[in-house]
């Protein structure tokens, strides 16, 4: 056999085996669906899609952080709630028992409505979701007021801080109700629990002039408590839009990494018949190549 028959099978059996190779990567594509399942299938393609799915896990849990912030920031809302209604109760009782026509024992009972309206709200600031205290800031691991039976008094011992969730890349929303500011006074407001406290003791020691200096007070609790929860609603609003966008965005970096590493199928059976055609000629022309051979030899 001559050189050149040699060099002709040679180049004819690469040729066969990168047809076969090729005719296995598009069978295996269409059966599968994948287009990229190694780095090495496209590069380029597979770091974008790494980049895709890390910015759709980030956004996933944006997603959930701003949903778990809409939760909390809903149940401090409920809580001020029955706050307000407290308040604007004791605010009642101090107006009607102001008038010089109740007896002592008449604010004697008001002052224990009053005392009983101080522990409700007490309670209702130490709400919890899940293990978390809501309203003590950072310091969340344990209630952040507490009444002291010895003496009646409440008193704020939470963090003077705000949390923080992130609602977009880079981008944050507080996410707690600052009840040091709108029950506590913190900042120069009203102390809320500090008013009834006096008011308490006012109608207790039956001192009309006493319990009427506590009504601006409790006007002006009244409308810090309504205040925050006007600022709840706005967040609660700003997290639900944000779990909303998030989760679309999330969705779509996951499309996009699909697009890059799946297969359209319609193109995939394209190119399987194309390789497969290019397969078969391959072995057309090698089976060619040995019969012009064999015929040369043979002359």
């Amino acid at each position: 056999m001559r050189v050149t028959d040699r060099l002709v099978f040679e180049n004819a059996t690469r040729n066969t085996a990168r047809a076969r190779e090729a005719a296995q990567q598009a069978q295996q594509a269409a059966s599968t669906g994948v287009r990229v399942e190694h780095p090495g299938d496209d590069p380029a393609a597979a770091g974008l899609i790494d980049a895709h799915r890390m910015s759709s896990a980030r956004f996933t849990a944006i997603s959930s952080a701003a949903g778990a912030a809409s939760d909390e920031i809903a149940a401090a809302d409920s809580a001020l709630d029955g706050v307000s209604t407290a308040l604007s109760r004791a605010r009642e009782l101090a107006v009607q028992l102001a008038n010089s026509t109740y007896s002592a024992d008449q604010r004697q009972n008001g002052a224990d409505e009053v005392d009983g309206l101080l522990k409700q709200i007490v309670s209702s600031l130490g709400a919890r979701v899940g293990s978390r205290y809501i309203f003590g800031g950072t310091e969340d691991d344990a209630p952040p007021f507490q009444y002291d039976p010895a003496t009646g008094n409440a008193t704020y011992v939470g963090a003077h801080d705000a949390r923080e969730v992130e609602i977009a890349p880079g981008v944050t929303q507080q996410a707690n109700v600052r009840a040091d500011v709108a029950v506590a006074g913190y900042g120069g407001g009203t102390d809320v629990l500090a008013t009834l406290q006096t008011l308490r003791t006012a109608l207790r020691s039956n001192d009309v002039s006493a319990v009427q200096a506590t009504l601006d007070g409790l006007q002006a609790g009244i409308e810090q408590v309504a205040t925050a929860r006007a600022q709840a609603g706005v967040s609660m609003n700003a997290f639900d839009a944000a779990k909303s966008a998030a989760r679309v965005a999330s969705d779509e970096d996951e499309v996009s990494a699909g697009k890059l590493g799946d297969i359209d199928l319609a193109d995939a059976a394209i190119q399987l018949q194309a390789t497969q055609t290019a397969l078969q000629a391959s072995y057309a022309a090698t089976a060619q190549s040995f019969r012009l051979s064999i015929l040369d030899y043979l002359k």
